[in-house]
């Protein structure tokens, strides 16, 4: 049958790059610095006294200590940019709703899936 924008000869088969795809699946893969930095601060929250109130000194720690973590190897543009992007991904409900570092470390498993 021939195709009205190649003409009778068929698409030329290109070999694929394995290489080059097990990368692009690596990437897609990994989640966003913003994610990242939102897990890393629910791990911080629920590593210690998880059933505890979090007050605004302990989420203050727990953001400082996430973000060491996983934007120290960034420069400032990139880190403050992911950053932005994980503190909007906070919604106003969770300051309302989330007592406990767990009930927040949930919040933040929630929000990082969304970034």
């Amino acid at each position: 049958m021939q195709d009205r924008n190649r003409g009778h000869h068929p698409a030329p088969h290109h070999p694929r790059d394995t290489e080059a795809d097990a990368i692009l699946r690596q990437i897609l893969a990994t989640p966003s610095l913003a994610a990242q930095l939102l897990t890393a601060a629910a791990e911080i929250l629920t590593a210690d006294n998880p059933t505890g109130e979090l007050t605004p000194l302990g989420w203050g720690l727990a953001l400082a200590a996430a973000d060491a973590r996983v934007l120290s190897r960034y420069t400032s543009p990139i880190a403050q940019s992911a950053g932005r992007r994980a503190m909007r991904a906070l919604s106003a409900d969770m300051w309302d709703t989330a007592r406990t570092r767990g009930e927040w470390a949930i919040c933040l498993h929630a929000a990082a899936r969304s970034v």
